[in-house]
């Protein structure tokens, strides 16, 4: 599915590698607003999981190819698949810097050799134990960024920033978000995996990737029931929730925003909103940002259940304004 609207070729191409599809805006950023000129998607070829990169760089070939893009500047978002994430606590007692108690800590779990590691931090507080601060880390391959990045000069774009889906959505969160300062989880589902986040003012303090049962259609086709995955995704999101209590004393959620496959599924909502005594609220990403004249369509609003799918991507845009990363 795609919709391109007015061509601009000094814009910013935002892209999500998601696990289903690759998912692509095509924004611009001028006094501080972005306003978004087109999107589109591409559902990857089959493919075992260890070719995943492959298959997201050849799906985003065929849709710089059949959407004729002119932009070349890209952002994106690697998969949570292809990373590593930890909450660090920092001993302030050792003569040691934070990078080498962070390379310290992962090596005790990657499932893979160390001198192929490439990590990145930011603070979220002080934990538990008030005398030790934490860091959020997130860490992958060095060779999975080379392969992405050389991808990317195959089909002659120049990608000048990389991050990770919850860290995008996290300043998406930041301009969509209704209740000030309170801590917000975000759920966003595809058809065969989902993630958990915590965010504060824009800020992700903690997410959990979680995998989903999948389910062959009455077409035939394998996805995601995602109202037969709902006690998983509850149970998942309560490990997070009793995490953010006991270990980050945070106070409760001041909201649950919902995304992806099953955000517009008035049983999911009613089901988060029951079990977790929260509002659950399914925004539409483009609603973050203005959008050009759309060819067609007289200007009406994406449809939500096209639109939500893109929160990775628009707040990959999003950073544009936020100056990068709104997590450090």
């Amino acid at each position: 599915m795609s919709m391109f609207w007015k061509k601009d070729a000094d814009g910013t191409l935002a892209i999500d590698l998601g696990s289903d599809a690759v998912r692509m805006v095509e924004v611009r950023s001028r006094r501080g607003r972005v306003s978004m000129s087109s999107y589109a998607d591409q559902s990857l070829p089959e493919g075992p999981p260890a070719t995943l990169p492959e298959r997201q760089l050849e799906a985003l070939g065929q849709l710089l190819s059949t959407q004729r893009v002119k932009t070349r500047r890209a952002v994106a978002a690697l998969p949570t698949s292809m990373v590593l994430t930890r909450t660090v606590a920092l001993d302030r007692t050792k003569g040691q810097s934070t990078e080498e108690q962070i390379l310290w800590t992962l090596q005790n779990c990657l499932p893979f050799d160390p001198r192929d590691l490439v990590f990145d931090y930011w603070s979220i507080g002080e934990g538990a134990n008030s005398r030790a601060p934490e860091v959020m880390v997130v860490a992958t391959q060095i060779s999975v960024v080379e392969k992405y990045l050389k991808g990317f000069d195959r089909l002659h774009l120049t990608c000048v920033h990389l991050d990770v889906a919850p860290c995008a959505i996290g300043t998406l969160i930041a301009h969509s978000a209704a209740t000030g300062d309170a801590p917000i989880g975000t759920v966003a589902l595809s058809h065969n995996i989902g993630f958990f986040a915590i965010a504060e003012r824009g800020k992700i303090l903690f997410w959990r990737p979680f995998e989903l049962d999948t389910v062959t259609g009455t077409d035939g086709v394998e996805g995601a029931g995602i109202q037969s995955n709902l006690n998983r995704i509850g149970d998942e999101i309560s490990k997070c929730v009793s995490h953010m209590v006991g270990q980050m004393q945070l106070d409760n959620l001041g909201e649950m925003l919902l995304f992806g496959h099953g955000s517009d599924d008035l049983v999911v909502n009613e089901y988060l909103k029951n079990r977790f005594h929260v509002p659950v609220r399914s925004p539409s990403p483009f609603d973050a940002v203005s959008a050009e004249q759309v060819e067609g369509s007289g200007g009406s609003k994406v449809q939500h259940e096209i639109a939500t799918h893109y929160c990775t991507a628009m707040g990959l845009a999003l950073q544009q304004v936020a100056g990068g990363r709104n997590n450090g």
